[in-house]
């Protein structure tokens, strides 16, 4: 039906506009106002909002409002768990059938990350860049939980690059990651990539630290 296509694409621009930050952790989305904003009725808001909740980016108030889902460090600490327990392994499995031109896809995604861009265009890049290797492991619900778990850390993400930007030490870990898979090193690829997704998150761990202002100020960190 057409609401569903509809439910679908408010769906992303609202994720979009969370992920980056344009529509801030604690703001209340009305069915009503978007139902305005989108030119439809409050049935495809709804289901969009639905969708977002499902996916952990808002929280619904009641049957009309949903509020954009805080963050956190505790929250940070165990996206980053789950993603060092399942995109590992799913690399393993998936380099074996990396073929010439996903290396080749991600030789093209690893130049864009390399090039003066902005975070959005950067983000989009190494989201595909993973997504290449992932993508070939012929596992649909992994690979949906693993882009679950992404989205979710992106905000995360996002707001680093937006402060501090990108490092020579991430490049660098995107090279050696891409290096061994056009060695076919599954073992190798798995062993780097936790080690890149560790490093990633104590990059940004050590940022939050140093400035707790930009997380939710409900939000109380307890070691």
């Amino acid at each position: 039906m057409a609401y569903e296509s509809s439910a679908a694409r408010i769906a992303s621009q609202l994720r979009t506009e969370i992920l980056h930050g344009d529509v801030a952790p604690g703001s209340k989305l009305g069915q009503v106002a978007l139902a305005d904003r989108f030119g439809v009725s409050r049935i495809p808001v709804r289901d969009a909002l639905a969708l977002l909740a499902g996916e952990g980016l808002v929280q619904p108030l009641s049957n009309a409002t949903a509020v954009v889902t805080g963050m956190s460090i505790e929250e940070l600490q165990e996206l980053y768990d789950l993603r060092l327990s399942i995109e590992p392994r799913t690399t393993e499995i998936a380099v074996p059938n990396v073929g010439r031109a996903d290396i080749l896809y991600m030789r093209k995604q690893l130049a864009i990350m390399a090039s003066p861009i902005d975070a959005r265009t950067w983000l989009a890049a190494n989201t595909e860049f993973h997504a290449a290797v992932y993508r070939r492991a012929n596992r649909p619900r992994t690979i949906e939980l693993i882009e679950q778990l992404r989205r979710l850390t992106d905000r995360y993400v996002f707001m680093h690059l937006q402060e501090v930007g990108t490092s020579g030490l991430i490049n660098s870990e995107h090279e050696q990651i891409l290096a061994a898979v056009e060695r076919g090193d599954a073992a190798g690829t798995a062993r780097l990539t936790s080690v890149h997704l560790a490093n990633a998150h104590d990059n940004i761990l050590g940022y939050l630290l140093d400035h707790p202002a930009v997380l939710d100020p409900h939000a109380v960190f307890t070691p």
